[in-house]
């Protein structure tokens, strides 16, 4: 293995479209996993109107229009945007070839591309997104200026030795090092699919002193021997704290994610003329 194995990069900027999209293709080609950070603003409504618009939302464009007027319209349309772009740049594809689908618990996947997964996390005006070819990715993004110690979360997020180590460490490191704990925790369920249906209090982590590479722990303290979990927290500017939960399925980080290697070439022209196809069908119900 190389010396990338089991590490995540740190959240690489990209400033629209335009990218720039090298390093997100080579954190892929090198780790397996790559992360992305991006502000809202920087994804406005594309040049070509609504024509163009619809065409690379696709199956978002209903829900799109259902938001129209409300203040999540433009998040929902920037992190769509931003999805699709990524995406791409991981499989070789252009934006409006892809569609984005959702889970029964509403995890976003890319249709026909299972050799990436992928993961969304937004606050203020930032979005985080992670994508891998190793298998499961979660992804989480707070703010280091947000309070939350001595808010009484810590008695609902923490396990018995999580409290224990707070309480030790020094208070004005305290409240950063809840956060390194909540990204995490977010980052792990949201990788799982499980939201917040996994109680933060059956699981913990162990801290390095600095952001980097976490370990699993057990409620009162034990380590968990899961090895083929990767957790990291990563600091970026402007203030902003990323998490990120990869689990490597064994597939190799060399895997070839290309749409047209995974996909039979004519199987994938048929996918392509239907969703063209698609974009452009009257939307009912007036």
């Amino acid at each position: 293995m190389s010396s990338g194995a089991g590490l995540v990069p740190p959240p690489r900027p990209v400033l629209g479209p335009a990218g720039p999209w090298e390093p997100v293709r080579a954190d892929l080609d090198r780790y397996g996993v790559a992360l992305v950070h991006s502000r809202l603003s920087d994804w406005p409504a594309p040049p070509g109107g609504e024509g163009e618009l619809r065409r690379l939302l696709g199956r978002d464009w209903a829900r799109y229009r259902e938001l129209a007027g409300r203040p999540h319209a433009d998040r929902f349309r920037a992190t769509r945007l931003l999805l699709k772009h990524v995406a791409a740049t991981a499989v070789g594809a252009r934006p409006h070839e892809l569609e984005l689908a959702y889970g029964l618990t509403g995890r976003l996947y890319v249709r026909g591309c299972d050799q990436v997964d992928l993961n969304l996390s937004h606050t203020k005006d930032v979005a985080l997104v992670g994508i891998t070819s190793l298998g499961l990715i979660g992804v989480d993004l707070e703010h280091e200026e947000r309070r939350v110690y001595g808010s009484g979360i810590e008695r609902v997020m923490c396990t018995p030795d999580e409290l224990r180590r707070l309480a030790a460490s020094p208070e004005p490191e305290r409240n950063l090092a809840l956060l390194r704990r909540w990204t995490l925790k977010e980052a792990y369920t949201k990788a799982l699919g499980q939201g917040l249906a996994f109680s933060f209090t059956h699981f913990g982590f162990d801290l390095p002193e600095s952001c980097g590479r976490a370990r699993l722990l057990r409620p009162h303290g034990d380590p968990v021997n899961e090895h083929w979990w990767t957790f990291h927290t990563r600091r970026f500017a402007g203030g902003y704290l990323a998490a990120a939960a990869v689990r490597d399925d064994g597939r190799g980080r060399n895997l070839d994610t290309g749409l047209t290697t995974a996909l039979d070439h004519r199987t994938v022209q048929v996918l392509w003329e239907r969703q063209a196809a698609a974009a452009h069908q009257p939307r009912g119900g007036g």
